[in-house]
């Protein structure tokens, strides 16, 4: 399993911020615990290849891209297998594209290497639509073989619906995306119903402070574009198993603990979620057997700057959990021994203005249970007198492979229907 953004600026795009050069980019990939990124900046990849050496340095798998703007002012993503193909497509790209950049209006267009040293600037008008049409745009990045993304669909200005007012049937788009603006259960709702085109949530970063603000969970073999074609496509068990926004939704909290837990050899997760309207009380409990922790451990977890996680430099966790329960008028403790596990309780007031959104419960146990088949996890969510429970051993026992494309298939329908199910609670006591 692999968290991806597929849509991040550098210094290139003139809406960016200068400090988004290369090296500072990927840095702030890493620190977001970022396993891959793709790097698609407007009308051009002239920095798709410095990203790239200074993401191998780094361990960070980073995927050639570009944002190319269609003659009807559409934002189509090309995701590219490799650094040629980005350069064909940029070739042609470049000979649609009319005019001239003015620094004094647009800004700079900035060509930089890995070590954050200017090479130059480039002189097209990056921010101007090209004379192809959105047709024509998906075709150009499918005849270099890369995958044609809708960007940012929720999106009025430059998003196709927006743009066009619908997504034309006909227009062989691989994926669509929605930004950090949106919840992924809303995008399904508006966007995609049936089921017509998968969703990638991403950053459409432009300064390095909100890369990753909006990632996606991809259940596949490597963090590269061969792979994540067949998760688009739900080939040989890979598949797009959620997203939305690290460390602001409350779901993507769970499961950033439950994987802390993980980490501490937890064979056994519950998590309890309860919703208790009439008292106006929200309750997230995570508890495992993992290691556990002493109390100077304990006293420390909830410092920015404590971790004792390599998947991620700085371990802002229990922090922003912390600080997420405190400005809805709400508590975090914890209570952790060695080698007895330990257990997180978070409270918030319901009601309140500044509480987080619940976010997306499939995104959270769609990573957990198909990410750790053979580990025990158990979901409670209870909603006033609804409850709603999953155990993986209920699967395991009726011999369900969480692993395979029809065990993630049963996974994801049990999630939805019992969610649906406390939805319906929650509006008839609203």
């Amino acid at each position: 399993m692999f968290l991806v953004d597929t849509h991040i600026h550098t210094c290139l795009s003139p809406c960016a911020e200068l400090d988004m050069h290369p090296a500072a980019l990927v840095d702030a990939a890493v620190r977001a615990g970022l396993d891959s990124i793709a790097v698609c900046d407007h009308n051009s990849a002239e920095n798709v290849g410095a990203v790239q050496r200074a993401g191998n340095a780094a361990g960070l798998e980073v995927i050639p891209g570009m944002e190319i703007t269609s003659s009807e002012e559409v934002h189509i993503l090309g995701l590219l297998p490799d650094v040629e193909a980005a350069m064909a497509l940029q070739s042609k790209v470049y000979r649609s594209l009319p005019g001239r950049n003015d620094e004094s209006t647009f800004g700079m267009q900035v060509i930089a290497n890995e070590f954050a040293e200017v090479l130059g600037f480039n002189e097209h008008l990056l921010a101007g639509a090209t004379t192809l049409n959105v047709e024509a745009v998906v075709a150009a990045i499918h005849a270099v073989d890369g995958l044609a993304v809708a960007s940012h669909v929720d999106r009025e200005g430059f998003g196709i619906i927006g743009q066009l007012g619908f997504i034309p049937p006909t227009l062989p788009l691989d994926a669509i995306e929605v930004s950090q603006r949106m919840p992924l259960h809303s995008a399904r709702a508006s966007f995609a119903p049936k089921g017509e085109h998968p969703i990638l949530c991403a950053s459409d970063a432009h300064e390095p402070k909100d890369v990753a603000r909006a990632a996606t969970y991809i259940l596949m073999e490597r963090a590269t574009l061969p792979e994540l074609r067949r998760a688009l496509a739900g080939e040989g068990g890979r598949t797009i198993l959620g997203g939305g926004r690290p460390m602001e939704d409350l779901a993507l909290h769970i499961l950033d603990i439950a994987q802390n837990s993980l980490e501490a050899g937890a064979g056994t997760i519950e998590i309890e979620i309860t919703e208790n309207l009439r008292e106006n009380l929200l309750t997230i409990v995570v508890r495992d057997n993992g290691r556990g922790m002493d109390p100077e451990t304990v006293a420390k977890v909830t410092d920015p700057f404590f971790t004792t996680r390599t998947t991620r430099r700085v371990g802002m966790g229990l922090p922003l959990l912390g600080a997420a329960a405190k400005a809805a008028g709400g508590t975090l403790t914890i209570d952790s021994k060695p080698e007895q596990g330990t257990c997180i309780r978070a409270t918030f007031q319901h009601g309140h203005l500044d509480r987080a959104p619940l976010g997306d419960i499939e995104t959270t146990l769609m990573v957990l249970l198909a990410g750790q088949p053979e580990r025990n996890i158990c979901f409670r969510h209870r909603v006033e007198d609804r409850e709603f429970e999953l155990d993986s051993r209920d699967f395991r026992a009726a011999d369900i492979d969480l692993a395979s494309p029809a065990g993630l298939a049963v996974l994801r329908e049990a999630i939805r229907r019992g969610e649906a199910g406390l939805v319906k609670n929650k509006a008839s006591n609203g």
